[in-house]
């Protein structure tokens, strides 16, 4: 089948790339930098759930996010709070969550994940 690209951005990078039944889904950040963390994280979270559908698979075959929040000590409890209230809690991923130094002064979190097209 070869690699499958979806929601190309520009020059720079596809949203989503499926390749041997491993779903990529590139670094998302929130669309409305208003919002505390909570608010971003379930952006981020809706966000995950759109483009991983257009791969054909869900969130119950997540294997493995990378989380980036701005101020850990500040917003990882809450963010946390989101998470768990999203993720199936009889499909939980590997997980490694880190302090960054974000892009824009109103990113508070980015999230990056790769999920299996398999049952």
């Amino acid at each position: 089948m070869g690699i499958v690209r979806h929601e190309r951005n520009g020059k720079r990078l596809s949203h989503v790339l499926v390749n041997n039944g491993t779903v990529y889904v590139t670094g998302q950040v929130p669309a409305d930098r208003t919002q505390g963390i909570a608010g971003q994280t379930q952006q981020l979270l809706d966000r995950i759930d759109q483009l991983l559908g257009l791969a054909g698979t869900d969130k119950s075959k997540i294997l493995f996010a990378q989380i980036w929040l701005k101020n850990i000590k500040r917003d990882f409890a809450a963010m946390n709070e989101v998470w768990e209230a999203w993720v199936p809690q009889d499909a939980l991923p590997a997980r490694a969550t880190v302090e960054a130094n974000l892009a824009a002064d109103d990113i508070l979190i980015e999230i990056a994940l790769q999920a299996t097209l398999e049952s």
